[in-house]
């Protein structure tokens, strides 16, 4: 498993965007995965941004807990 996010800034005509990175399962493969948010100076934007942040997080921390919790099950059956 592979576990990352982030944002980046691409120029596209001279302007700046911001887009929200994170890996995903595609094919039976960690690939990374770009999505646009917003205009790199609006602040709807990067609120946007936070927002994806957070809830990446959020997912990553229940899908951790499954799994560990799914591992404890498996050690503790015959």
């Amino acid at each position: 498993m592979q576990v990352g996010c982030g944002a980046t800034t691409k120029e596209i005509h001279g302007r700046p965007y911001l887009y929200f990175w994170h890996y995903e399962d595609r094919g039976g493969r960690r690939v990374q995965v770009y999505r646009y948010i917003g205009a790199a100076r609006s602040a709807s934007a990067r609120t946007r941004l936070a927002e994806a942040v957070g809830s990446y997080y959020d997912r990553i921390a229940e899908d951790l807990r499954r799994r560990r919790s799914e591992a404890v099950a498996r050690a503790g059956s015959p």
